[in-house]
């Protein structure tokens, strides 16, 4: 992968309540090069997302007050376009009290899942994966043959 792309796609969105867990992330990820922005809710998070003008990696967190994550990639999934732009990593510590619904549609969209408390390099592995699927181009749909 040339520097040109590797600079595209740098951009990482910290979505979650704690500060300290932003800290923490913001700590493992800068000194990789990568730049952070952060939102303290679903809320700020979704108009971090709506007015984003390149691709972003968004590290969000289940449990939030005003907006959860859950309720944030229901808007992005209804968006389609949002959702085709950015990849998410949904990041928590109550994975066995996710509401099926929510594994559902997580499998649907293929969001991946990480995990608290995590170690910097199961988390960079993480974004790198994503950044990756960003710089993947999407796969061209076949054609229907309306003639058979």
């Amino acid at each position: 992968m040339s520097q040109t792309t590797n600079q595209i796609h740098d951009k990482i969105l910290v979505v979650d309540d704690s500060e300290t867990m932003r800290q923490v992330i913001r700590s493992m990820l800068e000194p990789e090069g990568y730049t952070l922005s952060e939102a303290t809710d679903g809320v700020e998070g979704l108009d971090a997302l709506r007015a984003a003008t390149e691709p972003l990696v968004v590290l969000l967190d289940y449990r939030m007050p005003n907006m959860d994550g859950w309720e944030l990639l229901k808007h992005v999934e209804a968006d389609g376009e949002a959702l085709a732009t950015h990849e998410f990593i949904v990041i928590t510590a109550d994975i066995s009290t996710f509401p099926s619904a929510y594994i559902d549609m997580l499998r649907r969209i293929s969001i991946r899942i990480l995990a608290k408390p995590f170690t910097k390099e199961v988390l960079s592995g993480a974004v790198a994966q994503a950044i990756e699927r960003l710089n993947t181009p999407p796969e061209r749909p076949v054609p229907l043959d309306t003639d058979a």
